[in-house]
């Protein structure tokens, strides 16, 4: 099985420590035969990309996530098997309870970065950057990269309009700018 595969957007080194620490961490199949350890590993692989981290640090705690939820479910296991006394199963549970804790605090954390991140990602969008201020000028692909003043004029001046409407307005009012504008540096007092 190719770790790469699943885990694409890491460099494979990484992908691959990820994988063995994964592989480690698990329980043991009911049944531990060689094609259920292979079946579990990339059953476990495909839990931790399904996640969609974006880097190492995504990756390790998606691997965390899946090994939580493993062990949780081998805790289970173990509490109903036949024959287990009520101390013994109330223990197993509580362990499997401690262990789903982790895994959906673990989750909470991966989520919540991943929606800054994507949050952060979307803040540089042009319509974003648009919104915030900015002014994404338009850029020619055969030609040179000169804007267009024509066209880019009236766009800038109803987007500074939206942004600052206050200003907009005097500026507009009769007699809002001064004919003849004149900038005096200012005196340095020193």
């Amino acid at each position: 099985m190719r770790v790469t595969a699943f885990l694409p957007n890491l460099p494979a080194a990484v992908a691959r420590n990820v994988f063995a620490t994964l592989t480690a961490t698990l329980p043991p199949p009911v049944t531990d035969t060689p094609e259920n350890r292979a079946a579990r590993d990339e059953a476990a692989i495909a839990a931790v990309a399904a996640l969609y981290p974006a880097d190492a640090l995504e990756a390790l705690l998606a691997a965390q996530i899946v090994a939580a939820n493993a062990h949780a479910l081998d805790c289970l296991r173990l509490a109903a098997q036949p024959g287990m006394d009520a101390g013994s199963a109330r223990r197993w549970r509580a362990r499997a309870a401690g262990m789903m804790r982790q895994m959906e605090s673990g989750l909470h954390i991966l989520r919540r970065g991943q929606a800054a991140r994507e949050k952060a990602e979307a803040a540089m969008h042009p319509a974003a950057m648009a919104r915030a201020g900015c002014w994404v000028r338009k850029v020619s692909v055969h030609g040179s990269a000169e804007p267009d003043p024509a066209s880019d004029l009236g766009a800038e001046a109803q987007q500074y309009e939206v942004i600052h409407p206050q200003r907009a307005a005097r500026i507009r009012a009769p007699g809002g700018l001064p004919v003849k504008l004149d900038f005096v540096r200012p005196r340095q007092s020193w």
